[in-house]
């Protein structure tokens, strides 16, 4: 793939990145009050609350999209590693093996929260409210991994 093709790729997964982490953070602030939530507190909230809840997740889903299918991929094409057709597990590695990643089992984890959160349904107050808590936590996890690969890959798209 033409260098500068990959780099412009890169950068724009950098970016849409960035702006779910913008986006995550501030919606964090908003429902920090209110967390951790138990189930009479998730069937409490506020319509503001809920815009908030529900920006923050829908913000997580598409950081998970964004670094997963985007920003992953194209940093191993930029770093010209044969891993298109791979599956994404081998992906992980090699992006833990060359440093980008510090655990495939981190992200994995993180992962999971996001399936959960597609799962789970609003009238299971129990279960809502314990993937919300996991997945409000799970924050510093995904800002780690992403400035993790972000610092790795800099000094190619230079």
């Amino acid at each position: 793939m033409n260098d500068e093709l990959s780099k412009t790729k890169v950068e724009k997964a950098l970016k849409e990145c960035e702006l779910h982490l913008k986006r995550m953070s501030y919606a964090r602030g908003k429902l920090a009050p209110l967390l951790p939530l138990d189930e009479q507190a998730y069937q409490a909230l506020s319509e503001e609350s809920i815009e908030s809840l529900d920006q923050y997740i829908f913000r997580y889903i598409k950081m998970q999209d964004a670094m997963g299918e985007r920003l992953f991929r194209q940093m191993l094409d930029l770093l010209e590693e044969p891993a298109r057709s791979q599956p994404f597990l081998d992906k992980l590695n090699r992006l833990e093996q060359l440093g980008a990643i510090d655990s495939k089992e981190g992200w994995l984890k993180l992962r999971n929260l996001r399936s959960l959160l597609t799962h789970e349904y609003e009238d299971d107050p129990v279960s809502m409210s314990q993937v919300i808590n996991q997945v409000y936590n799970a924050y510093p996890e995904v800002e780690a991994i992403y400035y993790q690969a972000k610092v790795f890959i800099e000094p190619w798209l230079k």
